[in-house]
């Protein structure tokens, strides 16, 4: 596959993107479309007591006000963590209970959505309120046990207080991330049209097998009968991944009201009618012996969830599986408050348990006196510490060699304090980063024409990764043709069956069914060519014709260009459907998937872990006098099997040490303790870095085979870059400084107070 894979090519969508001509979901105007708007509760726990929507109804423009009282019934769906497509088990607008800051009370349709707008704002809401927490509580946590069907929430190997008795040096400490939210470019929207029986949607979204099946059910459909269309997404980041409630209202207000209707929602309103990471506690208790390695591993981490439902997105699942350790405890559990549900948030389970991990393992090897990166090559491990089987493939100190000679470790005097540049202290860290490789089934149809064409279909998403140009790599590859004469089609459920856009799987899986479609498009054509009389494969057995880039080839030297040997066939071309199956895939695994769900298998088989791994060091300079923490330097090396696209893929890498950065010194939901409700909610105070705050960025991709993973030998790339860099700036704090900070974001005021 040389010809276009592991190349730098732009993408395809370029173009269209940078001139407008991209469309995306809210881009969409049915005829007739009326507007939507929310009114949200301004309390976080409590009863609607009265809801007056008299002067709302009275706003020139207003067609329909919808309350409780008035929406047409549809049969709820199940939350995502309770086996279904939701975002959340609690649907606001079934009642007067209020469960949540920011709840949606109301529903407004107007004919225009300034109109919308301005009748949601006068609509008066009596309530009866009661306490509220928004912070949890460590200490009311509960343990999240086998008997929730997620095994390994508690997991022990070995004897742990024998390891910590047995080491030469120990650490006990906390680590705290915040509640944070996704923010994407894109803001949630839903459009919906109703025609008769049948359904159209256009929102942007991670699954629109997951909305279509959700939604059916919904409303007693059939899943034919209702069309997802979402064909670009403006980021998501996790928080278009379910049903949301904003997706049901909007659907169920189009249907009382006979006419399509889009809602835009608001930045503010964005914070509480769909998913955010949930703020977290890492508790880690390490021990080692003289030579740094590990005599113990204890790992508890304590998630924020709301009141109904358990969000579950481990980390320790990831923390122990990294070094070898003969005596290992982990522990999964949840502490609930009063917030809307939580969700995923790129690199869910590993960015907040990586801060910590990486954190504890830098301070075990200052007390040791051993170089951090050699602290974590005594403790490397071709073998999943806990679960036995060997890795598929394992880069991590590869990676560490590789960024050490990019940034120039060695040049790092270890002493606290030593390295300074007039006023600036100067600090160096460093911190693994890692993503599971997640496996799920996946379908794709694919044609070819002799003329050159061909034409690649799948119910796959683009959620500003370059998914368009990877799928269209892959089949150019395959059938030997430029990237340009492949036209790719997604972001519709009605194609062929792709996974959901999330836990960095879409490249690998949704990739590996082009790349089996293209395969099934040779054999049919060498079956045809060999049965003909004459030509360069007449008369031999098919089984022995490959395809390798575009040539079809015999067992004797034989060859034919694919092309040449389908225009030679009656039809002039061949449509096939591909598949990807990995053997760990079981077949309920594979029915969740075709249902909309998410049957993945891995990160860990009977026969083998499988991981993607990196290396990231920083430099950081701290004014002595203002504390201001600056990063003038970040290097990462990364290591993640076959890279499709060398030019997207160091883009992914990028952006995720760049959100790193935002995640360690800038990003923080700022909470109303009293009123239990999110404060910051718009983009000019919940801080992201922007340019001023970046400085150098480089990114080396290492080398790496692996055959067991997928036919490509592709890991997921679109998370890992923000794993290690909080952690790797902490660090580089210490050494500047000798202050260890444990909580995030790294605040100014931090250095100050320690």
């Amino acid at each position: 596959m040389a010809q276009t894979i592991n190349t730098a090519v732009t993408r395809t969508d370029a173009r269209r993107k940078v001139t407008g001509a991209a469309t995306y979901a809210a881009d969409v105007m049915p005829a007739g479309m009326l507007h939507g708007a929310l009114h949200c509760s301004a309390i976080a726990v409590g009863r609607v007591v009265s809801l007056d929507t008299r002067r709302a109804a009275a706003e020139p423009g207003v067609v329909a006000i919808y309350t409780h009282e008035t929406l047409p019934d549809y049969q709820s769906v199940k939350g995502f963590y309770s086996g279904g497509p939701g975002s959340a088990s609690f649907w606001p607008m079934e009642g007067t209970e209020i469960r949540y800051s920011g709840q949606p009370l109301a529903y407004v349709v107007a004919e225009t959505a300034a109109a919308a707008r301005r009748a949601s704002d006068l609509i008066e809401v009596e309530y009866a309120e009661e306490p509220a927490i928004i912070h949890m509580d460590p200490e009311e946590s509960f343990v999240i046990g086998a008997t929730d069907d997620s095994p390994g929430m508690v997991t022990t190997k070995g004897d742990l207080q024998a390891g910590l008795d047995a080491a030469a040096k120990t650490v006990a400490m906390e680590f705290v991330t915040p509640f944070q939210h996704h923010n994407p470019m894109e803001m949630f929207s839903a459009t919906a049209e109703w025609r008769g029986d049948r359904l159209t949607v256009w929102m942007p979204s991670q699954s629109v097998r997951t909305l279509r099946g959700g939604i059916a059910k919904a409303y007693g459909l059939p899943e034919t009968s209702v069309r997802v269309i979402s064909p670009f997404v403006g980021g998501a980041f996790g928080s278009k991944a379910g049903i949301t409630p904003y997706a049901m209202l909007t659907i169920a207000a189009a249907k009382a009201v006979g006419a399509p209707v889009r809602l835009l929602v608001t930045r503010p309103q964005m914070y509480t009618v769909a998913t955010f990471r949930p703020e977290a506690v890492q508790k880690f208790r390490l021990g080692a012996d003289a030579e740094g390695r590990l005599t113990a591993f204890e790992h508890i981490e304590i998630s924020q969830t709301s009141r109904f439902d358990n969000v579950v997105n481990p980390g320790t699942h990831i923390t122990r599986a990294m070094y070898a350790c003969p005596n290992i405890h982990t522990e999964q559990r949840l502490s609930p408050s009063d917030t809307n549900t939580g969700g995923f948030m790129r690199a869910p389970n590993e960015m907040q348990t990586f801060f910590g991990l990486e954190s504890a393992m830098d301070v075990l090897a200052h007390d040791l006196g051993i170089d951090p990166v050699e602290m974590r090559r005594v403790n490397d491990t071709k073998t999943h510490p806990v679960e036995g089987v060997p890795f598929s493939s394992r880069s991590l100190m590869e990676s560490y060699d590789a960024v050490s000679e990019s940034f120039g470790w060695a040049d790092r005097n270890t002493e606290i304090g030593s390295m300074t540049d007039g006023d600036w202290l100067v600090g160096y860290g460093c911190a693994t980063a890692t993503y599971p490789t997640n496996i799920l089934a996946s379908n794709a149809r694919v044609r070819m024409q002799a003329s050159g064409n061909a034409y690649v279909e799948l119910a796959a998403h683009d959620v500003g990764t370059g998914t368009y140009t990877i799928m269209a790599q892959i089949a150019a590859a395959r059938l030997g043709l430029p990237v340009k004469a492949v036209d790719v089609v997604m972001g519709e459920a009605d194609l062929p069956v792709a996974p959901i856009s999330g836990g960095s799987t879409t490249a690998a899986s949704a990739g590996s069914a082009v790349h089996d479609a293209c395969l099934r498009i040779g054999r049919q054509v060498a079956a045809t060519v060999a049965a003909q009389s004459e030509g360069p494969l007449a008369g031999l057995d098919p089984a022995s014709i490959t395809l390798d880039d575009g040539v079809l080839r015999g067992p004797n030297g034989e060859s034919q260009s694919l092309q040449e040997a389908l225009a030679a066939t009656p039809e002039g071309e061949v449509e096939m459907v591909g598949e990807f199956r990995h053997p760990a895939l079981t077949d309920k695994l594979i029915r969740a998937t075709f249902a909309g769900g998410y049957g993945t298998a891995g990160p860990v088989t009977p026969e083998f872990a499988m991981f993607a791994f990196g290396a990231e060091m920083v430099e950081v300079r701290i004014h002595r006098f203002t504390h201001e923490i600056r990063v003038p330097r970040l290097h990462g090396a990364f290591a993640a099997g076959t890279w499709l696209n060398r030019k997207t893929a160091h883009s992914q890498l990028m952006g995720g040490m760049i959100w790193g950065i935002g995640s360690a010194l800038h990003e923080v939901t700022e909470t109303d303790k009293p009123r239990a409700r999110f404060l910051n909610a718009n983009i000019a105070e919940y801080l992201v870095p922007v340019n001023a705050d970046i400085r150098e960025i480089r990114v080396e991709m290492l080398e790496e085979q692996d055959d067991y993973v997928n036919p490509l030998g592709v890991k997921g790339i679109g998370e890992i870059g923000i794993v290690g860099t909080a952690a790797a700036i902490a660090n580089a704090i210490h050494h500047a400084t000798g202050k260890r900070l444990t909580r995030l974001p790294l605040k100014m005021a931090d250095l100050l107070e320690t």
